[in-house]
């Protein structure tokens, strides 16, 4: 027997009542696997879209030593990029790239290419603006250019009678392997020996040059454990020299986005005072600001005709010394 379809009028609207439901069915699984994978492409997007700090650490640290883990690892400049990749509009990830540290001459190649690291700290001077990109907001706001010295303490008579500038260039200058500060102290008149900076303060308790000027932010936390390598080095009390030097962030040139990004979260931080705060209270930074009166001692100024545009314009906007 063959059995041909109904054709009951009911049972046929039912049948197609039935399809309807399972076509409509289907159609509702396939709209939410397409949801789902455009879900899955958007996850994914973002993901890539993030930004990520290749920070060069040095292998002596804690954190690259294993002391420490590296949400636990606390540096001003490290701690600064934290504030300002929180209060960026992005996602952005750091990176903590373990190697030799690198000199300040070194490092700038290394940037330029962006493989290894692509985000430096360092003072700033008119070809480091041009071939990298700075995030304009001086990181120590501006207390960079306050200079104090550590000197031995057979000096301090003899600083205790500078009344000039004048008077100053008669002691030598320590500094390190490309520094712009190097450039500047020459064009102001004063004789400068160059070295590393591990080795800088053994250098002027060796008699190698006389007095070994560092920002009004690091000389004290500096000097609490230079002092240890090299016996008898002290903090010249009196005096100190003032030029416009702001330290920035560098970013590759491959890196605008980031760049970009740190930078507006700089700015918001300095804005809502969270850099001033994190800038008296680390632990890198604080000692200065609890030890040393910037209104006890004499500061003697001179020029740096190094100094660009946009960085005036920094310091003017940020610097919190005058």
């Amino acid at each position: 027997m063959i059995n041909l379809p109904s054709t009951d009028p009911q049972k046929t609207a039912s049948c197609d009542h039935a399809d309807w439901l399972g076509m409509l069915a289907r159609v509702l699984v396939v709209a939410m696997l397409m949801l789902v994978g455009v879900s899955n492409m958007a996850i994914a997007q973002n993901r890539s879209d993030a930004l990520v700090v290749k920070l060069p650490m040095d292998v002596g640290s804690d954190y690259c030593q294993r002391k420490v883990a590296w949400d636990q690892y606390s540096e001003y400049h490290v701690d600064l990029l934290r504030l300002a990749a929180r209060l960026s509009s992005e996602d952005i990830t750091i990176t903590p790239i373990c190697m030799d540290y690198p000199t300040e001459e070194r490092r700038i190649p290394m940037l330029q290419a962006g493989k290894e690291i692509n985000t430096v700290f360092f003072g700033t001077n008119a070809k480091r603006e041009e071939v990298l990109l700075p995030a304009y907001v001086p990181i120590y706001l501006g207390t960079t250019g306050v200079r104090l010295f550590m000197t031995r303490e057979d000096m301090l008579d003899d600083l205790s009678d500078v009344q000039s500038v004048e008077d100053l260039q008669k002691f030598s200058m320590g500094q390190g392997l490309g520094w712009p500060d190097n450039a500047i102290l020459e064009d102001n008149g004063f004789s400068v020996a160059v070295g590393r900076y591990a080795t800088l303060h053994r250098m002027l308790a060796a008699n190698r040059f006389d007095l070994y000027p560092r920002a009004y932010w690091q000389i004290h936390a500096e000097w609490n454990w230079m002092k240890e390598q090299a016996k008898g080095i002290v903090i010249a009390p009196e005096i100190a020299l003032y030029y416009p030097q702001p330290i920035y962030f560098f970013f590759s040139p491959n890196e605008p986005r980031l760049r970009d990004a740190i930078e507006a979260g700089l700015k918001r931080a300095y804005s809502n005072g969270l850099l001033f705060d994190l800038l008296k209270t680390n632990w890198e930074t604080a000692p200065s600001f609890q030890n040393i009166k910037l209104r006890d001692i004499r500061v003697f100024r001179i020029r740096n005709d190094k100094i660009t545009p946009q960085s005036t314009e920094a310091l003017r906007q940020y610097g919190i010394y005058d």
